[in-house]
């Protein structure tokens, strides 16, 4: 892969890696430094890149990938912001948070899988087998995590549901 292809599909990937990393890291800067990492790697790694048979998914693969890593190596840290948001949304009164910060803080509470998965279908808007490539896992099993999500965030969010 020549120079001009590599910046042409990292121009025209960089939004699409940096909403994905955002939306599993939580974070612009970490978001930021994990697609600047991973477009160094793939710049070291290009030759690679011409056996790809889905660019776009191997990005988005390869980023899901670092910020999986970069979360495990924040473990503590992540347990911490976990506990101050249980914390906050058990002090603060439901019907003085917007619905869209209570669904956003609900959604992080999710498993990671359900949560990337929905992130990926109904946020990002792609299809069930796209999801399944960049999560390299069975279309079924994508099904799944979608479903047992909207399912727990249906629970969640049916009284105010039924008041609307």
């Amino acid at each position: 892969m020549t120079r001009s292809e590599f910046e042409k599909l990292i121009i025209q990937q960089k939004d699409k890696l940096f909403r994905f990393a955002f939306s599993i890291l939580k974070d612009s800067n970490d978001a930021q430094d994990a697609v600047q990492e991973v477009v160094l790697k793939l710049w070291k790694n290009r030759r690679l890149l011409d056996n790809a048979q889905n660019l776009e998914s191997y990005c988005l693969n390869a980023i899901k990938n670092h910020c999986f890593d970069a979360l495990r190596k924040q473990k503590y840290h992540q347990n911490y912001l976990l506990t101050m948001v249980h914390e906050s949304a058990e002090e603060t009164r439901f019907d003085a948070i917007d619905l869209v910060e209570k669904l956003k803080q609900e959604l992080y509470q999710l498993p990671d899988q359900q949560r990337m998965a929905i992130e990926l279908k109904d946020f990002q808007g792609m299809e069930y087998e796209e999801v399944s490539k960049i999560m390299d896992q069975n279309t079924n099993t994508i099904r799944v995590h979608v479903s047992r999500g909207r399912k727990k965030l249906f629970e969640i969010f049916k009284e105010e549901l039924a008041n609307v």
